[in-house]
């Protein structure tokens, strides 16, 4: 009865003691095994990484030996070569030599029959080589002059170089050159009572507005008599009619109008004078207001370019504020920007127009002479 309650009272003694009992040997082994293995493992890993390193090492060696074996067999080679080439031209030169000794051999025997140029040549060595020319008398106080040949060997005769193509003009030397004209004619004028003389200056009044948008018809009025060359004869009246055309298109920079004034009309008398339309002094071309169409060319790119600066202004101030929507404005800005490419493109390109107001005294300039003897008899 003791021990059963000896037993009971270690029991409840030893509840809070956790005993382990055996197999405490059989883990340890296991343990041991396992770091061998993992020893292995790594001696086997480090093992291939020093191979690799040997093998990367040695692999430049190999080439260099190699490089150096090539360059030992192109030194070889190349002295080889070199031995080749000297040879050839010792070869080369004695063939030379040869040859010209041939030649000399047969210039002396053809020597009594040598052509005046081979004289001219000797000559021409004497002279180089004496540094004076031999007279035909022998006293070298009396120069003489040398043939071409043997100024050619001196160097006096110049050489022409023409690298030009043929029908080429400098046009630097033509400028200095000045501009040539035919020569003139004298005729006389034979009946000078009815002639119209060039360089007439007639004066008159627009009666036509002219504007240069579309080409157009323009009428002018004589403001003063028109008289012959030698004052006696009236050849046109006050009132008379100028009818012309005005068929240019104008241009940027451009502040006149072209007119040309092709009939004058007196009653039943019609004169063709193609004349040209001045200003009152005489310029060339009509004084006029004109119109760039600014507003037209620029306006509509201009409108375009800012409504492409708003929309790239609301985009910043879109992405400064941190803003989670959605909505982007990159599509609409490049969009914006080839359109106002696109209408300058089209509207650059307006030509200006011009406009001259009915009433402007102008001047009309005769380029020839005209006859009116067909027409005019004074009785």
């Amino acid at each position: 009865m003791k021990n059963k309650d000896d037993e009971k009272n270690n029991d409840a003694g030893n509840r809070g003691i956790i005993e382990v009992k055996g197999k405490a040997a059989p883990k340890k082994i296991l343990i041991l095994i396992i770091l061998l293995i993992a020893a292995l493992f790594v001696i086997i890993i480090l093992f291939k990484v020093l191979s690799r390193e040997q093998v990367v090492q040695q692999t430049p060696l190999e080439k260099s030996d190699e490089t150096l074996v090539t360059n030992t067999n192109n030194g070889v080679s190349l002295t080889t070569m070199m031995k080749n080439i000297e040879e050839k031209e010792k070869l080369d030169a004695a063939n030379r030599r040869k040859a010209q000794e041939e030649q000399e051999q047969k210039q002396a025997d053809n020597a009594p029959s040598a052509p005046a140029s081979q004289k001219a040549d000797q000559t021409a060595v004497n002279v180089i080589a004496n540094g004076s020319p031999q007279t035909a008398s022998g006293d070298p106080n009396q120069p003489q002059p040398l043939p071409k040949s043997v100024r050619q060997l001196m160097g006096d005769t110049m050489v022409k170089i023409d690298n030009q193509e043929p029908g080429e003009k400098n046009q630097e030397r033509d400028d200095l050159q000045g501009s040539q004209y035919a020569d003139g004619k004298v005729s006389p004028v034979l009946n000078r009572r009815y002639l119209l003389s060039a360089g007439t200056a007639l004066s008159c009044v627009l009666k036509t507005k002219i504007v240069t948008s579309y080409p157009g018809i323009t009428m002018c009025q004589l403001t003063r008599d028109v008289w012959s060359d030698n004052g006696e004869v009236l050849l046109a009246r006050k009132g008379a009619l100028l009818i012309g055309e005005q068929n240019k298109v104008m241009t940027q920079g451009v502040a006149r109008v072209f007119v040309n004034w092709t009939t004058l009309k007196d009653e039943n008398v019609n004169v063709r004078i193609g004349a040209l339309g001045t200003d009152s002094l005489g310029a060339s071309g009509l004084p006029a207001w004109v119109d760039n169409h600014f507003g037209q060319r620029f306006g509509g790119a201009l409108l375009l370019s800012l409504l492409g600066d708003g929309l790239d202004i609301l985009k910043n101030s879109t992405q400064q504020t941190g803003s989670n929507s959605n909505i982007t404005y990159e599509n609409t800005s490049d969009a914006t920007k080839e359109m106002a490419k696109t209408t300058l493109d089209n509207t650059i390109n307006i030509p200006p127009t011009a406009y001259i107001n009915q009433g402007t005294v102008l001047s009309v300039i005769v380029p020839r002479n005209i006859d009116f003897s067909s027409v005019y008899e004074l009785q």
